[in-house]
């Protein structure tokens, strides 16, 4: 009806009116009632807190008034016995029972007063009111005597409370001091006060159950406490506020407080201070005694109020509640009314297109997203199947999609539409069943996925890309699969990679399969900032270069290339490490003047990133590699050092009986007989055999070393001389030392043999006239350094570098050069020991050698060996001591253990030819046998080190248990592990290295035996 909205806007607007009325109405009520009920408490509060006040001034009066008249009568009672004595001439002049009489008449029968007592001069109670004849109680310790004592004129004195010695009950005393003629101090007469006294005055007060009556002297000590609470007595209330803030401004007076020396309770505290006599009396009520009656009353007043209060406003949520659901009603008509208009609208407005089909696929509805997504009239949208709209090979679906839809409910499938034009667009459909009037309908739900679908196409690219690179590809296919993905992305692109070249100054071509190839040829090797990328304020660090017109630009108008190829457009982006290295550059070029769009940046971004990838794998794959031949090399150099060990070891064995049987033989012949040449060439051979095992024992790093701190500058400038005399002189030596002294640890011999063989080596590689270099220096290999030369560590290092100009080695003998036996002389010339020498010294330094070297560019070996400390000491090179001549043997019990027979018979002799007994074993546990059987006789344990069963050291830590004077003289093949660290013998081990000669092993043997 017309009329029906303007009479729902009336009566939903008088709701509104009716409901914030109620609203207000019942505030106000509760308001006004909450007021009143609070006003009413805090009145009658007030009113109970007026009256105690009183009250409590009342008692305080009262108290002080009854006090001071008590105080009063006892002081009277004592001014009168004072004065009495003092008429009959003192204490001293008046007997016992004369002054009991006394005091007995003087107040001996009042309430107040507990006991009256007389102290003469030396603080004895002499009489008391009690008994007679009195007890004569010592109070000379009490504060009353003392102050009496003290001061004898002082008059009237009230003490503290005290357990009475005459009664055993609290008291106080209130004294005063008798005088004598001269005016010195004679005793005293004092009252006692009873505390139960005052009691009674507390017990007829209705003070409440936490109530309190104190009386309290003017210097803060409390003489009466009650209720009565032993350890009140030791309070002091000069801190309290009634000493410091209200007694020095008025005698009387009430007031309010929560902090008090005895608890902090809120009390209402009444005083009056007594005029004759130093003392206050204090009464003090607790709060809660006078207004727990009314706290009571104000709990059920204002339960009552909240429960009234509670009900009303219930009631008015109960209206309210009524009110909204009959407001409620009427705007739900108006909002579905708008929803359906809305939602209406909403569909036409909707991203995503909407249609309405039945079951045979007839358009019954549509909005005008879908017009725009096919390009055609809702009209003739309307006269349309759906099967008209889908393409071919979508059309066979139809019926499917369909029949599933209804039968569950709803389906999300993709097909694709044929828009007007005949282009085809790909379409996600969620599709939901619904119903009307019994007849089934279909709404669909239509989006375009045309972008998901190239976002789809352009992932899978590019996760093809990585997978190749993962799987091994080829650079260049890799770089030219990129180069397709943007020209695939990016319509009308022409898009290439251009790669830096080794020494990082030139561009080189990678790919660029779209670019004529007499353009890819007019650019290859240009430098890296001349067009395709800008250079920063470094110079050096280049940036994204984008140019909208190749004509108008200055660096390219003129570049004929360019425009015989028919580019106007270049964008390059500049292609980084992950170290943040320059690589290349990745260009794209158009063949009309534009400007990159947001996705195009990011697409050439993305194609930097993925050349990074590609030529940053291909780099590690290089490095591996040349690393990997290099690791192989190293490992190889190691296992031939252990075997040439290892052979060195067996070959000492046999050379050891060769050189001493030979020297036997030559020491038995006469000096003319024609056979002492051949046995001196016997021995010279061993010798010649012994020095080469000493170099493969060099390679393998089993020789010892004396390691000490060195100058490096030292040693070759002392060893220039015999370099210059072993060097030809058509070579010149060119000596280059750093400043200073180059402190190592090293073995000064073993340095001037790697001199001298690599002085050698680089004569022999000169062919007439030449120069060789050697420098020292400090160098620090860094960690990327280290990092390329397995087995390097990175730090501080001492360099020593040997340079010549010969004529160099190529590759492939670059990777033998350290292999024992390997030698490109001519057959006669050199054994192959001396490179192979060079690297097991300075490996057992724990240093380091490279070499570079070329055909006909000669060769540079780089040393590098650990630094020593520069406040160490340098020690120089001692000389030899002369070998000791044999003197006259002298005996002893000597038992050889070795397990090789000939070097074992060889011993046995030789020893027992100078005069030793000799026990001999071929393996440990004969040797322990022998032992067992002979053990007081032996002197010394000459044995090998490497045996079965045990070795030489545990052979001798077992014999030492039972022999504990033992000696030991180990020999071996070479420096075995058991006693050789890094190359230097342990302190304090015997060792005799094979071979050796009869006079070095009987030498040996004597000190052994000294």
């Amino acid at each position: 009806m017309p009329w029906s909205t303007p009479v729902r806007q009336r009566s939903a607007l008088t709701i509104t009116q009716f409901k914030t009325r109620v609203r207000f109405i019942v505030g106000l009520l509760l308001v006004v009632v909450i007021a009143i009920s609070a006003w009413h408490m805090v009145s009658e509060r007030h009113a109970i807190v007026n009256a105690a006040e009183k009250q409590s001034e009342g008692y305080a009066r009262a108290l002080g008034e009854h006090a001071g008249s008590a105080f009063a009568e006892a002081d009277r009672a004592l001014q009168d016995i004072a004065s009495e004595i003092d008429q009959r001439g003192g204490v001293e002049r008046v007997d016992q029972r004369t002054l009991f009489h006394l005091i007995r008449r003087q107040g001996g029968d009042t309430p107040q007063i507990g006991a009256i007592f007389i102290v003469n001069r030396n603080g004895v109670m002499a009489v008391n009111s009690l008994e007679f004849p009195s007890r004569q109680i010592n109070v000379a310790d009490r504060d009353y005597f003392l102050s009496g004592r003290g001061n004898p004129h002082a008059g009237l004195f009230f003490s503290r409370p005290l357990v009475s010695r005459l009664s055993n009950c609290w008291r106080f005393t209130m004294t005063r001091p008798l005088v004598a003629a001269d005016g010195s101090f004679s005793g005293l007469v004092a009252a006692a006060f009873e505390i139960d006294y005052f009691h009674r005055f507390y017990t007829s007060t209705s003070l409440g159950p936490r109530g309190k009556v104190l009386l309290i002297r003017t210097d803060g000590a409390p003489l009466v406490n009650e209720p009565f609470a032993e350890n009140a007595y030791t309070t002091d209330f000069r801190q309290s506020a009634l000493f410091r803030r209200y007694l020095p401004h008025a005698p009387a007076g009430t007031f309010r407080g929560s902090q008090s020396p005895q608890d902090t309770i809120p009390r209402i505290i009444s005083y009056y201070r007594i005029s004759r006599f130093p003392v206050v009396a204090v009464v003090s009520l607790h709060q809660g005694d006078f207004l727990d009656s009314w706290r009571q009353k104000a709990v059920f007043q204002a339960t009552i109020l909240a429960g009234l209060s509670l009900t009303i406003l219930l009631l008015m949520h109960l209206l309210l509640n009524y009110l909204d659901r009959l407001q409620g009603t009427q705007n739900s008509l108006r909002e579905e009314q708008e929803q359906v208009r809305l939602k209406a609208a909403q569909i036409d407005a909707a991203n995503d297109a909407i249609l309405l089909t039945d079951s045979e696929g007839h358009l019954l509805h549509v909005n005008t997203t879908l017009c725009h997504m096919t390009g055609f009239t809702q009209d003739e949208l309307l006269r349309k199947n759906l099967r008209d709209l889908q393409t071919p090979e979508f059309v066979a679906c139809t019926d499917v999609h369909t029949a599933t839809t209804l039968e569950r409910g709803e389906a999300i499938f993709e097909s694709a539409y044929l828009v007007k034009g005949g282009a085809v667009l790909p379409v996600e459909i969620h599709a939901r069943a619904m119903t009307d009037d019994g007849k089934g309908l279909i709404l669909s739900i239509v989006r375009d996925i045309s972008e998901r679908k190239r976002n789809e196409l352009r992932e899978h690219t590019r996760l093809r890309i990585l997978e190749e690179m993962a799987t091994g590809a080829g650079l260049a296919d890799l770089l030219l699969h990129i180069v397709g993905f943007v020209e695939q992305e990016c319509r009308g692109a022409l898009c290439s990679i251009l790669l830096l070249d080794e020494d990082e100054q030139h561009l080189r071509r990678g790919v660029a399969p779209s670019l004529p190839d007499f353009y890819n040829q007019a650019v290859d090797g240009q430098r890296p900032g001349q067009w395709l990328l800008s250079s920063g304020a470094d110079g050096r660090r280049y940036r994204r270069m984008i140019v909208d017109d190749l004509a108008a630009h200055p660096s390219w108008r003129d570049f004929i290339p360019a425009r015989e190829a028919g580019l106007r457009a270049c964008w390059a982006e500049p292609v980084f490490s992950s170290e943040d290295e320059l690589l290349g550059t990745v260009a794209m070029y158009y063949r009309e003047p534009r400007t990159p769009d947001q996705f195009e940046i990011r697409m050439i971004e993305t194609a930097a990133h993925l050349a990074s990838i590609a030529i940053g794998r291909f780099k590690i794959e290089e490095r591996r590699n040349h690393l990997e031949v290099q690791l192989h090399h190293v490992q190889k150099i190691e296992a031939i050092g252990q075997l040439a060990g290892g052979i060195a070891h067996d070959f000492n064995n046999l050379l050891t009986p060769i050189l001493v049987y030979a020297e036997m033989m030559q020491n038995k012949l006469a000096k003319d007989d024609p056979l002492r040449g051949k046995t001196q060439g016997i021995i010279l051979a061993a010798c010649k055999a012994r020095d080469l095992t000493q170099q493969l024992l060099s390679f393998g790093r089993k020789q010892m070393l004396t390691i000490q701190p060195v100058d490096l500058n030292g040693i070759v400038r002392m060893f220039q001389d015999i370099l210059r005399r072993t060097i030809r002189e058509s070579v010149s030596i060119d000596i280059r030392l750093a400043p200073g002294k180059v402190v190592i640890l090293a073995d000064r011999g073993q340095i001037e043999q790697v001199l001298l063989n690599l002085a050698v080596n680089a004569q022999d590689a000169i062919t007439g006239n030449g120069t060789i270099i050697v420098e020292t220096g400090h160098v620090v290999l860094d960690n990327e350094y280290a990092r390329l030369h397995p087995g390097m560590r990175p730090g501080p290092y001492a360099l020593l570098a040997f340079s010549d100009n010969g004529c160099g080695m190529d590759d492939k003998t670059l990777v033998h050069i350290f292999e024992p036996f390997f030698t490109t002389k001519q057959m006669g010339h050199g054994t192959g020991l001396g490179l192979a020498t060079v690297y097991g010294i300075i490996k057992q330094h724990e240093g380091y050698i490279t070499v570079r070297s070329g055909s006909g560019e000669g060769t540079t070996f780089c040393l590098y060996l650990p630094l020593g400390h520069h406040e160490t000491a340098i020690k120089e090179l001692e000389p030899v001591a002369p070998t000791v001549a044999p003197g006259t043997p002298r005996g002893g019990s000597i038992m050889v253990v070795e397990d090789n027979d000939m070097v074992r018979e060889m011993a046995v002799e030789l020893l027992e030819s100078s005069g030793y007994r000799v026990l001999v074993a071929d393996h440990p546990a004969a040797a322990r046998e022998l032992a067992r059987q002979n053990r007081s006789i032996i002197d010394l344990l000459v044995t090998d080190v490497v045996m079965p069963e045990m070795n030489g050291r545990d052979l001798y830590g077992c014999l030492h248990e039972s022999l504990p004077k033992l000696r030991v003289l180990y020999i071996s093949g070479y420096a075995n592990e058991l006693f050789v660290h890094d190359g230097m013998l342990e302190e304090g081990i015997d060792f005799l290295q094979k071979p050796f000669t009869a006079e070095r092993f009987l030498e040996r043997v004597r000190q052994a035996l000294a």
